[in-house]
């Protein structure tokens, strides 16, 4: 049976774990933010926040310009990998083969289980409104491959679970940022124009990593499922 994986981009993952604690916060500008040699750094902002134009990496001090009544949470390194680690158990019910994704996503190997909840569609509908309903904003994508799921979660606005053969076609209208690149390599595409997976899937694989590097040749073979690539799952039970 072939392979299916889902992935799960849980983008305003702490920020709505926050709401869910405390619901007073629901709606609110808020950020997390973390020292930065001197500066006061948004590591995670409510969608909210990013609305007014206020985006990670910023810093506060930028950030309270546009937004004077910001509310300033302390950031704690490794929260996040503590709640995709929750999040995968809650998602044991779905699967039990999860990768955590960091920072903010989940992959999971569906193969054989989405029947149990009439098809694909049912299956997602059922997990995403119950993730929903608890309070977290989840976008998700499932395909053939890890690196086409990933894309559609992150990059697609529709059409987010891609048919047999279809990974091609799902991948050409996303940018670069869909295939897993460093923020460097991102920048060079950019650049030079390269804006969609269509603007160089054409180029010979020879020239694209003589000028961008092997990585991106093996990010674009694995999410065409030309290169395979495996999902490690959490061992049930195991501390996160």
């Amino acid at each position: 049976m072939p392979k299916r994986f889902l992935s799960l981009w849980f983008r305003y993952l702490l920020t709505d774990w926050k709401a869910i604690r405390q619901p007073e916060l629901k709606g609110k500008t808020f950020v997390f933010a973390e020292p930065d040699h001197g500066r006061l750094i948004a590591r995670a902002a409510t969608a909210t926040a990013q609305r007014f134009g206020i985006e990670v990496g910023m810093t506060v001090a930028d950030a309270k310009v546009i937004t004077p009544e910001l509310v300033v949470l302390d950031h704690k390194m490794g929260r996040e990998l503590k709640l995709l680690g929750g999040l995968a158990e809650w998602c044991l019910r779905y699967t039990f083969l999860i990768m955590l994704d960091p920072p903010d996503g989940l992959l999971l190997d569906i193969t054989g289980c989405a029947h149990l909840r009439g098809g694909e569609r049912g299956y997602l509908k059922d997990m995403i409104s119950r993730l929903r309903i608890i309070g977290y904003g989840v976008h998700p994508g499932i395909a053939y491959t890890i690196g086409c799921a990933w894309g559609v979660a992150r990059c697609a606005e529709k059409d987010l679970i891609v048919a047999e053969g279809g990974h091609r076609n799902a991948l050409l209208p996303l940018p670069p940022s869909a295939l897993r690149l460093p923020t460097d390599l991102l920048i060079k595409l950019q650049n030079l124009g390269l804006d969609k997976v269509s603007s160089f899937v054409h180029i010979p694989h020879s020239v694209l990593r003589r000028r961008f590097q092997k990585e991106l040749v093996l990010r674009l073979l694995q999410a065409l499922g030309q290169k395979e690539e495996f999902l490690i799952p959490l061992k049930r039970g195991c501390s996160i």
